[in-house]
């Protein structure tokens, strides 16, 4: 059911295409802003073409006076406009309900949203102390209490907003939209997980790790979160587990070549991509099983074969 209701409403080729491009032009004109006022700091600190790129590539920009917190801000506000025009979209262009990217029926099941989130921030922080308990020197207490109350505020209000937009535009949005030319599932999860790890290719963990070992993580968190939305026939799941994989890294440890630089409360001064590979297969096999205990998955074939017989009924706006 959840590909299939991407048959209802204007689904034209020409709606996807509109609508990508619109949403990706609103995220594009959203980072001005943060642009302009890194050029005007350089400028006025006197760093050179260098200079400047290097504090790019390292995502620190306290040489020019912008605070982590500042920075943080900065960069999810095109994030949370991407998802207002994702969503004006599809009421107004594909003529749909745009709840129903979420859940076919139209309305969001919030409960599985904040197991999702529960459940996985807990599996997170035990994998992260098996990571302390293998390696203990590698970690590092940073915890400002007044910086990190300011962080865990951002946290709550703008991760949410960044990780939906996400989330509903490559396990809602395009994955839906792919599957109106396939009766094969694994293929938009398969296409969706590719595009999702491609759209972190610029991350600075590609340097540090490699792109075969950094899209081997990227893609595999999107095959997982795109196989549980399949599996679940919603959204709910994925949206919990993304919020928390952002905010613990934002809240909890952060590293050097992190993407995302804050003052969590612990710096890790390595980072083995291979155990955080291992970790996260290990935890995604959890999660799964844990969650079809509790949902009672019975189709397990969801990901792979759609039941045409399955009846599609547009819901209320």
């Amino acid at each position: 059911m959840f590909l299939k209701i991407a048959r209802t409403g204007q689904n034209k080729w020409w709606a996807y295409l509109i609508t990508l491009l619109i949403v990706i032009g609103a995220v594009v004109l959203a980072q001005v802003p943060l642009a302009l006022i890194f050029m005007y700091k350089a400028s006025q600190q006197g760093l050179d073409a260098f200079e400047s790129q290097e504090m790019l590539r390292r995502m620190d920009f306290s040489d020019i006076d912008l605070s982590q917190n500042m920075v943080i801000v900065l960069m999810l506000i095109p994030f949370a406009i991407g998802l207002l025009v994702l969503w004006l979209c599809v009421r107004y262009l594909h003529k749909r309900n745009p709840k129903t990217l979420i859940n076919p029926s139209g309305k969001v099941n919030w409960s599985k949203v904040f197991f999702g989130f529960t459940l996985w921030m807990t599996l997170t922080a035990g994998v992260e102390i098996v990571f302390y308990l293998m390696e203990p020197a590698n970690y590092s207490l940073q915890f400002q209490p007044g910086p990190f109350l300011v962080l865990f505020i951002i946290s709550l209000l703008m991760f949410p907003l960044q990780t939906s937009f996400e989330e509903i535009l490559f396990r809602g949005y395009l994955m839906q939209g792919i599957g109106l030319l396939t009766r094969r599932p694994w293929v938009p999860l398969l296409l969706t997980s590719v595009g999702f790890g491609l759209m972190h290719y610029m991350n600075p963990e590609v340097q540090e790790f490699g792109v075969g070992w950094a899209m081997s993580y990227y893609i595999g968190v999107g095959f997982l979160l795109g196989l549980i939305t399949l599996l679940d026939d919603g959204l709910e799941l994925a949206l919990g587990i993304h919020a928390a994989t952002n905010i613990y890294s934002a809240l909890f440890v952060t590293f050097d070549s992190s993407a995302l630089q804050t003052p969590a409360i612990f710096r890790a001064s390595e980072v083995h991509i291979e155990w955080t590979l291992a970790g996260l297969i290990a935890a995604a096999c959890a999660f799964i099983y844990l969650a079809s205990k509790k949902y009672e998955w019975s189709d397990w074939s969801r990901w792979y074969r759609i039941d045409e017989e399955e009846q599609v009924e547009l819901p209320d706006a």
